[in-house]
């Protein structure tokens, strides 16, 4: 993949190359639309509008994020599918609307390899296995213990079946041998309330989405499952510290485009989002969502995206996960 987090002075000097030929073309009074498939408060809808407003104000245009949550994140992928690629319509995706969900949907409306132009790479981000504040577990270990102890098993949550989610639960499911029932939500905001009321037993969330509950007490965070602890917990263990070793999950966040966009916009708008992110106000916006700033241009994020869903299309297999709805 490369090292995301580039020198900054070679990078800011090479954005300005593409410059000149955009300004001719672009219309700087154009609204410039970056659609989420999830609803609020999750980690792309978060990730999205923490940096916006540094867009707006290095494009020159206006800028609003729009949710169109359902169907694993395919709604809001196929209005920019089917977009005009002028620039104006970009979605935020990332391991679940261009990793997960093509692996487990076999009817989407439009074809993920095909229909979309990697622009840009933001973040990446853990996930982190929460359970109710008051749960007797203060480890992974003694949760497993203690799951194995229930005749009929447990209960995971997320925030849809087919999502990256889903499949870290499933992939957990695996590796332990649990007796674990999957519970889909239309979003995560429920499953957090669920797990508070008793109903859901577990849950892995991206981060961002759940740093909120886990710092105020309520939830209990125990274990991330990136390859190093992460910043804003610097208490909870890895995966691999709580006797996991072959679990690693991480998430990335990054702009998409409509196919057959042209490569002199796709640069300019790529170095535009890379330099809103590697900014002061863009780290500080980023690190305190619990994401790690980890830029990509074009033809980097393209690779890593790509291997990405080759990826999770293997633990589909090995999980048997098919959705087709």
């Amino acid at each position: 993949m490369g090292n995301p987090r580039m020198n900054r002075r070679a990078f800011l000097a090479s954005t300005m190359l593409a410059t000149p030929a955009f300004a001719q073309s672009w219309d700087a009074t154009r609204p410039v639309r970056f659609v989420v498939g999830y609803t609020p408060g999750g980690s792309f809808d978060l990730v999205g509008r923490a940096l916006a407003e540094g867009i707006q104000q290095r494009l020159g245009n206006p800028t609003a994020v729009e949710n169109r949550p359902g169907a694993g994140g395919s709604i809001g992928s196929e209005v920019v599918a089917r977009a005009a690629p002028d620039g104006t319509t970009l979605l935020i995706g990332g391991a679940g609307t261009h990793g997960v969900t093509p692996a487990v949907r076999r009817n989407l409306p439009f074809d993920t390899a095909r229909d979309f132009t990697a622009v840009a790479r933001i973040a990446e981000f853990a996930n982190v296995m929460v359970v109710k504040a008051d749960n007797p577990a203060r480890t992974v270990q003694e949760f497993i213990e203690q799951s194995r102890a229930k005749p009929r098993g447990i209960t995971f949550g997320s925030q849809g079946a087919g999502t990256s989610i889903h499949l870290t639960g499933e992939l957990f499911r695996l590796r332990t041998g649990l007796n674990m029932t999957h519970v889909p939500y239309r979003g995560g905001a429920q499953v957090q309330i669920d797990i508070n009321a008793g109903l859901v037993d577990v849950m892995f969330d991206n981060l961002p989405s759940v740093l909120g509950q886990i710092q105020s007490g309520n939830m209990r965070a125990l274990a991330v499952t990136s390859p190093a602890r992460v910043e804003a917990l610097p208490n909870v263990p890895t995966m691999a510290e709580a006797g996991m070793p072959d679990f690693v999950v991480t998430s990335w966040v990054g702009v998409f485009g409509p196919a057959r966009m042209d490569p002199a916009l796709v640069e300019r708008l790529s170095g535009v989002i890379r330099e809103t992110a590697l900014s002061a106000e863009g780290q500080r916006r980023l690190k305190a969502l619990g994401a790690e700033v980890a830029v990509a241009g074009p033809a980097e994020f393209d690779a890593a995206w790509r291997a990405d869903m080759a990826r999770w299309q293997q633990v589909v297999r090995d999980a048997r996960v098919e959705v087709t709805d």
